[in-house]
């Protein structure tokens, strides 16, 4: 069976980059895929998305805070924000997550 679009499947490599800004893995019509490396101290201050997405911590430890409340999100853990939900993030360990947009 062809793949719908009968493009060759791409294999995403995810583990720790060197370079700790965030890094477009995947973009289609339907979500953009990035990785966020994230040495230990590291804050993203407060912002939202325009549409909802997904956090999932892949590697060490981040306090995510929304809605007034700090999570601490380790490594396997998954969320979900609707669109426009305040959020910050701390990394309390270096850190490497992946984040979806949905577009």
């Amino acid at each position: 069976m062809d793949h719908p679009s009968n493009q060759p499947i791409e294999l995403l490599h995810i583990e720790p980059g060197v370079e700790p800004k965030p890094q477009l893995l995947l973009q289609n019509d339907s979500f953009k895929l990035m990785r966020l490396v994230l040495p230990a101290g590291k804050s993203i201050p407060e912002h939202k998305a325009p549409k909802e997405i997904t956090v999932d911590c892949l590697a060490g430890a981040i306090d995510f805070t929304t809605r007034h409340e700090t999570h601490r999100m380790t490594t396997g853990m998954l969320l979900h924000l609707d669109a426009g939900e305040l959020h910050s993030l701390t990394a309390i360990e270096d850190a490497i997550v992946l984040v979806t947009l949905a577009k």
